[in-house]
């Protein structure tokens, strides 16, 4: 076994990633294509922001034909759709230099990777693409656009998962208890995963930058305990609310069969006089 930073940090996924043939392997069995880069760059701008948030991508590469780009997100946010849509388009559209030319001259892949344990019903899946080509009236797909924004999530992997998808995503998932089992990945591009993240291979500086990362991670859970705790706290003091609401009503109810009058009902009970009028009606 490799004791090994998680491939949910940053730091440890941009350092495996980042490496030229690991990346193109990578997009190769994702993707299905073929993709030729000698560069990958980490927290990659656009010199010139594009729309109204200056984004950065986490790793970015790019040949004559495709961009793409490489996302690690270790917490599901609520706008964390939108925000990685907004990533894709942003990476299309800062291709249009004029508008007499609508053109988009390379292919752009988004790929999430979603490291987070999700109980979250609408994350059911290993695998989502979204691909941008409208579907017609016969239920055929018109084929537009070569886009796609691509989820991956690791926990979630299953007999389905696609098989080249597959190992990525059980490498992933190993690392994340520290430790992965260097025997179930052999290939030499696991190989050098394994060893890019292994302990005795992080240095000083990335250490640094990892226990930020972990500060920050404890501190999520943090927050995500206290407010379930404080959900909790507040759903017991609503639930022993609408006891009371419920008993002083049965109370009210017993008295008006008993002919008392609104009044005397209303000082006993507490409740007003128009709600016990309404109990009368019922």
């Amino acid at each position: 076994m490799a004791r090994v930073v998680p491939l949910r940090y940053d730091t440890a996924f941009k350092k495996a990633f980042s490496q030229p043939d690991i990346f193109c392997q990578f997009a190769k069995d994702v993707l299905g294509i073929e993709f030729h880069t000698d560069e990958v760059r980490q927290g990659y701008k656009f010199l010139k922001p594009v729309g109204q948030v200056d984004i950065e991508y986490d790793l970015f590469a790019e040949d004559p034909e495709s961009r793409i780009v490489v996302e690690v997100q270790h917490v599901k946010e609520r706008h964390f759709y939108n925000r990685f849509l907004y990533y894709h388009l942003v990476n299309l559209v800062e291709q249009v230099k004029s508008s007499k030319a609508y053109e988009f001259e390379q292919t752009v892949y988004t790929i999430v990777v979603l490291t987070s344990p999700s109980r979250e019903s609408e994350i059911d899946f290993s695998v989502a693409v979204t691909d941008f080509n409208p579907i017609n009236e016969f239920s055929r797909k018109v084929e537009a656009y070569p886009h796609q924004l691509v989820f991956l999530v690791p926990r979630m992997v299953n007999e389905k998962t696609p098989p080249g998808i597959k190992t990525w995503l059980e490498l992933v998932l190993d690392s994340l208890d520290g430790e992965i089992d260097e025997s179930r990945f052999a290939a030499p591009a696991f190989e050098k995963v394994i060893h890019a993240v292994t302990r005795d291979n992080i240095s000083p500086g990335e250490l640094r930058v990892l226990k930020d990362e972990e500060d920050w991670e404890d501190s999520l859970v943090y927050e995500h305990k206290r407010g379930l705790e404080e959900g909790h706290e507040k759903g017991l003091e609503e639930g022993l609310e609408e006891g009371n609401q419920q008993a002083t009503k049965k109370i009210a109810l017993s008295l008006i069969s008993e002919g008392l009058d609104t009044e005397f009902i209303a000082r006993t009970t507490g409740m007003s006089e128009v709600n016990i009028e309404k109990l009368r009606k019922l």
